[in-house]
């Protein structure tokens, strides 16, 4: 079988217990399993032994979050004390490093190799002698992984941009404040200007007495050093690592950068004022992120542009951000997925990206632990299942064969590993204030150990002085003095209160965190505010204007109106007279009219009266009428059936029935006829007999006819029925004999009522054509008096608008 060793790292980092006792927990487990063999399974209630394994662990000295380990966990150990390597051989060691690169330069900068290493030795015990740690300052914590970072700065270098002595210096100060002073904090011990104070006595030691001023002649900030980045040029193939000798130069390049981001349709637009301290920011970021398994730590209060500035430095890098988003309900299980996408992107699809993470996103410490287990080893343990594997292997299997790899799992999944470790860069935003910052760095030493820290200082005067004026640029006021007086008066309000927040923890003990953010809340309120008075003043000053306006206007007006007052005045004296002349006319009109009218009314109430009885007069001459005129409608209707074959049948008897010869008789008295057959014979061939008989004048039969007649009809058999049984044409003529007798009787006694009638009708045609003259009469005097009135109305109106006037 194979033998497992397994190595535990930093073996003293477990809490204790409790304060007196000094066991910590997960140590004893390890005891238990080098005195037993192993451990009891209690879900099985059975003893698992773990065979053909040996332990190695390894620890730091006792100090800050390291705790002093017990002796009985001590004694199951051999103990091996690492001592710390002696100046001469780390000097040996970084020596080796730097000589091979400085081969490539020129003569003058070849022997450099010796002096760079000595000189960062040598700085390096100074500081650790110097800034010690303490509860304010607990990131002052230095380890020869700060010597390989400036070792691993220099080898930047090349020889077409140092190709002097002083350039390789000013190169070497740089990575020194990069990987030291970046971390300092500004207070009264003032640590940067010691740390410089050092810098400048070792380059006098190991740079033939080269002293700071010299070195850094033309350098932009003689306090602040040079300043070098690798994006100044794109027009070659490969950045190279550089100074900086025009800042302004730098300034706008990073403000083009910015641009190019803000147009990124996938990234967020970011509102930026890039002062200079900004973009020395941002030029630290940068060198990190091109540093092979380059992470950072940024240190700094809410709203100092941490993120920001991280987020544009990893564009210009050309390297994507990852940042998780944190929910209600984001847990470990979530964290695990998004860790999972990270290490995909870095590990299978080898892809250079910048995971960045602040500590308002800590939900659980797991979250730390696992970032300080990728700080120092490149993978989080139990990340991935064992059915996960498999997917990972296959994404690295084919870059991991062409690299010389022997295709096993253990090789694939550390070459997986490695590929993380490269493509990942990690950047903490952190905040300083409080406790939180110091215990995190305390629990999980990966945090400082295994990054770069930039610490984000208080805004200096003239970056609030930019940032206050980039917020007044799109204001209108009188001239650019005024914005750049208002921007300072932010400047030094904002100062004053941080004076003051530094005064209050000196004597009261109590802290007032004055941040950037609130610099922009006051730039912001200012903008709001001047918006709002400027709204407020220029209503008033519109309706003072408004109101001056209308007032002139309206003396104009009365000037004008003045004017016409006077001409109307004229003319509603005109108006006035006018009025009373029509109102006099209007007066005897009305007169004339009232008494017609009062004519046509009797008029009209007499005529209606005569039309009443003429009326009835009609009505009682209908009624009479009316009794006769159905026996006459049937008899006319007897008539009309008969036809000239019935004619023809009566006029064909030679010696005619007696019933038939009587109403023959009957019908030429009627017609005033001899009353013989041969006669009634004759005009029964006539061809307008029947038309004769249908048109007879029933209204003006004579009184020696009707006397005739009344003999016929009052005999016995001159009947309809026995006629009509005897000829049906005899029958039908008898009826019609019968109806004119009765009808003419009838007519003989309406006849003076008929003549009454008409003599009413006629002598009411002209009354009624009487009234209707004076009607018309009338209607012309109202019309004229009514155009009267309203010609009156009109001048009345006319005058009272003049008068309103």
């Amino acid at each position: 079988g194979k033998q497992l060793v397994i190595f535990v790292d930093d073996f003293n980092m477990p809490q204790k217990s409790s304060i007196e006792s000094p066991f910590q927990p997960p140590l004893e487990l390890l005891r238990l399993w080098i005195d037993y063999g192993g451990w009891y399974d209690r879900s099985k209630c059975a003893w698992r032994f773990v065979l053909d394994s040996q332990l190695v662990t390894a620890m730091a000295p006792p100090s800050g979050g390291r705790a002093v380990i017990c002796n009985r966990i001590q004694a199951r150990f051999h103990l091996v004390n690492i001592t710390t390597p002696e100046d001469s051989q780390l000097t040996r060691i970084f020596e080796s490093i730097l000589t091979p690169k400085l081969q490539e330069f020129d003569n003058e900068i070849k022997p450099m190799s010796r002096p760079i290493a000595l000189a960062t030795i040598g700085l390096y015990r100074s500081v650790l002698d110097t800034f010690l740690p303490t509860p304010e300052k607990s990131h002052y914590q230095f380890n020869l992984r700060d010597v390989a970072k400036v070792v691993q700065g220099a080898l930047q270098a090349d020889k077409q941009h140092f190709d002097t002595s002083q350039s390789i210096i000013r190169l070497w100060c740089h990575e020194c404040m990069r990987v030291f002073s970046d971390r300092f904090l500004q207070d009264a011990s003032e640590d940067t200007a010691r740390f410089m104070d050092m810098v400048n006595v070792s380059m006098k030691q190991n740079f033939e007495d080269e002293d700071w001023d010299k070195v850094m002649e033309n350098v932009d900030d003689l306090h602040y050093g040079p300043v070098l980045c690798s994006f100044m040029d794109d027009n070659t193939g490969t950045l190279a690592y550089e100074e900086v000798t025009d800042f302004s130069l730098l300034a706008r390049r990073c403000e083009d950068r910015l641009e190019d981001y803000n147009l990124e349709p996938k990234l967020i637009n970011m509102n930026l004022v890039l002062f200079k301290d900004a973009v020395r920011h941002v030029c630290r970021i940068h060198r990190v992120l091109m540093m092979p398994r380059g992470n950072l730590m940024l240190v700094g209060v809410g709203g100092s542009g941490r993120q920001s500035l991280a987020r544009l430095a990893s564009y210009i890098a050309e390297i994507d951000i990852f940042a998780i988003e944190i929910t209600k309900q984001y847990r470990l299980v979530e964290w695990h997925d998004d860790m999972k996408r990270l290490f995909e992107e870095a590990g299978t699809s080898n892809k250079p990206i910048t995971f960045l993470f602040n500590d308002t996103q800590i939900k659980e410490q797991a979250f730390l632990e696992d970032i300080n287990n990728i700080l120092s080893s490149g993978e989080i343990p139990n990340l991935y299942s064992k059915d996960e594997l498999p997917a990972i292997y296959d994404g690295v299997r084919k870059r991991a064969t062409d690299a010389g790899c022997d295709g096993t799992q253990g090789e694939l999944w550390t070459y997986f590993v490695e590929s993380v470790r490269s493509n990942l860069h990690i950047i903490l935003a952190m905040s300083p204030v409080g406790s939180a910052l110091r215990t995190r760095c305390l629990f999980y030493p990966g945090l400082i150990n295994n990054t770069t820290i930039d610490w984000f200082h208080r805004w200096p005067a003239d970056a609030l002085t930019a940032v206050g004026s980039a917020f007044l640029s799109n204001l209108v006021l009188d001239c650019d003095d005024t914005k750049s007086n208002i921007s300072s008066v932010f400047s030094m309000v904002h100062l004053s209160a941080q004076d003051s927040s530094d005064k209050m923890l000196q004597e009261l003990k109590r802290h007032n965190y004055i941040t950037p953010t609130h610099f922009l809340e006051l730039a912001r309120g200012y903008r709001t505010v001047l918006s709002a008075k400027r709204t407020e003043i220029g209503d008033a000053r519109d309706k003072l204007s408004n109101g001056l306006a209308k007032l002139i206007e309206a003396r104009d007006g009365v000037q004008i109106m003045s004017v016409e007052l006077e001409k109307k005045k004229v003319v509603c004296a005109q108006s006035q007279k006018d009025c009373e002349n029509l109102l006099v006319e209007i007066v005897s009109e009305r007169r004339v009219a009232d008494e017609q009218r009062k004519q046509v009314e009797a008029d009209s109430e007499r005529i209606g009266k005569e039309e009443i009885d003429c009326k009835a007069i009609a009505d009682d001459a209908e009624a009479e009428l009316n009794v006769a005129l159905p026996a006459l409608e049937k008899a006319m209707a007897e008539v009309e059936k008969l036809d000239k074959s019935a004619i023809s049948e009566v006029k064909a008897y030679k010696s005619p029935p007696k019933q038939v010869e009587t109403v023959l008789a009957a019908v030429m008295i009627l017609f005033s006829k001899q009353t013989d057959w041969n006669t009634a014979k004759k005009v029964l061939g006539e061809a307008n007999f029947l038309q004769s008989v249908k048109s007879y004048d029933k209204d003006n039969v004579g009184p020696s006819i009707m006397k005739k007649i009344k003999g016929y009809v009052s005999q016995a058999d001159f009947k309809p029925e026995a006629v009509g049984a005897v000829s049906k044409a005899a029958g039908a003529l008898c009826v019609w004999v019968h109806a004119i007798y009765i009808y003419a009787n009838v007519a003989k006694e309406v006849a003076p009522k008929r003549a009454r009638l008409k003599g009413a009708q006629e002598s009411l045609a002209v009354k009624q054509a009487s009234l209707r003259k004076a009607q018309e009469e009338l209607a012309e005097v109202t019309a004229k008096v009514n155009r009267l009135k309203q010609k009156y109305d009109n001048s009345v109106g006319e005058k009272n608008r003049l008068r309103a006037e």
